[in-house]
């Protein structure tokens, strides 16, 4: 491998990918596995709530129901429908929305895809950009063109977060090492070492991305804070001034702090001290991070979509239940999926227990394969700031 600092990033991510894959994926292991337990258990939960509230949703969607109604909605099984989307996993959401979509005639060509997105409630802790979205909506079969720079949703899946450090650590360790010889007697990492160092910073391993998280959406909570001293703000503000404003805000503080993690681990500094550092080592390339972050954003969005797309294939074809997907990834639509498409197929009952925790888990693993694609472009934008590479930390 080249010098560390000369490296070019895409090369460097293939080749710390293709070598480390397998300890990327032991250290993550552990948290992996917590943040997909909980994360199936949410499901459930959001599933059980939906079923306790579907009833009075259908109520409304009929005038003066009779006594026979009333009974037919108390006692109808299918009051949850499901939101499979190769960009999103599953959600559930009330089948009353369900037969609304599909009947409203309020629904336009093109699909406007706030009509369907209000439906899923999860937030994002950051989105860049407003992403546009062209597509259209042919009964329960969604086809959406969008650019959509994610991060770590706010589900159970987040715990990934905490991952970055020992993460960042195995990549500074390979970019100082790759070109000494092997047997200079350097001991190779391994995942307990490498956890038993960040062990070592807990406390701030912990408490940073939890700061990092909050000052990042700091707009967010003004604004919410505001909303519930003045009632009549509108809950919904894109596209506005106020939301331009917000935008910008959050990504400031994306990129100013984002080289929280390796100011945490590689350095010994108070938690101010590591904000400090971090505005510090990004003054004067703000505009150059936002541009390798946000095409890094896409990047990882479209690996992930093209890996939830082929699983859900995959999956179809062993779930009856699936079948739908079949129908809707057509080839057109799946090679969409390489610049930025987007299927989503609504199914209008609830899938049994086996086919849904399929899904989880596997939504759940290809957020834990992008993750160390973040540890990488940090680092590697770290080192290229600091005097000199990182000593290889003794682990």
């Amino acid at each position: 491998m080249e010098n560390p600092k000369r490296t070019k990033l895409p090369s460097l991510i293939l080749s710390l990918y293709k070598n480390n894959i397998g300890l990327f994926l032991r250290i993550m292991l552990p948290i992996a596995i917590i943040a997909i337990i909980l994360y199936i258990s949410l499901y459930y939960y959001q599933v059980s709530t939906i079923e306790k509230i579907n009833p009075e949703l259908q109520r409304n969607q009929v005038s003066n129901p009779s006594q026979s109604e009333e009974n037919n909605l108390d006692q109808q099984e299918n009051s949850v429908s499901v939101r499979v989307s190769t960009n999103g996993g599953i959600s559930p959401f009330p089948n009353a929305i369900y037969r609304l979509l599909l009947s409203s005639n309020e629904l336009q060509h093109p699909w406007n895809p706030n009509e369907i997105e209000a439906t899923d409630q999860t937030p994002l802790v950051w989105q860049i950009l407003p992403y546009p979205m062209i597509g259209n909506m042919n009964d329960s079969v969604v086809w959406a063109w969008s650019i959509p720079f994610k991060s770590i949703e706010y589900t159970p899946l987040i715990l990934l977060i905490f991952t970055l450090c020992p993460l960042s650590i195995v990549v500074a360790f390979q970019m100082q090492t790759s070109n000494i010889d092997q047997s200079a007697g350097i001991s190779p990492l391994t995942a307990r070492s490498v956890w038993k160092y960040t062990s070592s910073r807990a406390l701030k391993v912990l408490i940073v991305p939890i700061l990092f998280l909050i000052i990042s959406e700091f707009s967010q909570y003004i604004y919410l804070l505001l909303s519930y001293i003045f009632p009549s703000l509108p809950v919904s503000y894109a596209g506005t001034p106020l939301n331009l404003i917000q935008m910008f805000f959050n990504i400031y503080f994306l990129i100013t702090l984002s080289l929280y993690n390796q100011c945490t681990i590689f350095e010994n500094r108070s938690i101010i001290g590591i904000f400090k550092r971090s505005h510090s080592l990004v003054n004067g390339v703000r505009l150059k991070y936002l541009s390798i972050y946000l095409l890094t954003a896409w990047v990882a969005s479209i690996v992930s979509s093209v890996f939830m797309g082929s699983a859900l294939f995959v999956l179809s074809i062993f779930f009856s239940e699936l079948a739908p997907i079949q129908d809707a990834l057509t080839p057109f639509r799946f090679l969409s999926l390489f610049i930025g498409g987007n299927v989503v197929v609504m199914l209008p009952d609830k899938l049994s227990i086996l086919p849904t925790v399929s899904i989880l888990i596997v939504s759940g693993l290809v957020s834990t394969l992008i993750v160390p694609l973040w540890a990488v472009v940090t680092t590697h934008l770290y080192n290229e700031r600091i005097d000199s590479t990182p000593k290889a930390i003794e682990v």
